[in-house]
């Protein structure tokens, strides 16, 4: 009998723990597409490719082209002494200029959390006030699952409350290229 009674308790404490943990609302959303297709979202991609302009692509250009002028003065040159000083110059313009592009590129991402980081704290806040209003108990980045079904994506309805614009087939517009993705840091060669 005690035994029956322990089966019933255990039985119950088990029944008890799986409607709890059904009863738990848990959503997903991609962060970074919804900082991307903000209306600002643009705005600050185009301030931070202008001050890597103004910043660092002058600095680069020139030392890049510094660079290739003396390796093609040292590929025409056939004195030795002049070949050995237009190594060693050629290894220290590469030296600086790789040092440069560590330093450019850790500016860039400084700028970029500057600019971009009071959007994502906006995007963070209408994710937590959406949660909070429909009672969902947890809210992933849609990074976090191989597979879930679209009933739980909650990109649209805080893309809706953040004012993104949404197209016909549910989806959001294109972010524009390059927004809230990893900046450049250097410019073209």
């Amino acid at each position: 009998m005690k035994q029956v009674k322990f089966l019933a308790v255990a039985l119950g404490l088990v029944l008890v723990s799986v409607f709890s943990a059904n009863a738990q609302k848990i959503g997903y959303v991609s962060v970074d597409a919804l900082v991307a297709n903000l209306p600002e979202a643009q705005q600050k991609q185009q301030e931070l490719e202008k001050w890597q302009q103004d910043s660092i692509g002058g600095t680069y250009t020139r030392l890049y082209q510094e660079y290739q002028e003396k390796d093609s003065v040292l590929k025409k040159t056939t004195t030795p002494s002049v070949k050995q000083v237009l190594e060693r110059d050629l290894a220290q313009l590469g030296e600086v200029l790789g040092t440069w592009q560590q330093r450019a590129q850790e500016a860039s991402q400084a700028k970029q959390a500057q600019l971009f980081n009071p959007l994502y704290k906006k995007v963070y806040d209408a994710i937590n006030a959406y949660a909070k209003e429909k009672g969902y108990t947890y809210v992933l980045t849609q990074d976090a699952f191989v597979v879930a079904p679209d009933s739980d994506n909650l990109s649209l309805p805080i893309a809706t409350k953040l004012g993104i614009k949404v197209n016909q087939q549910g989806g959001t517009t294109p972010a524009p290229a390059g927004s809230a993705g990893p900046a450049s840091t250097t410019p073209k060669k």
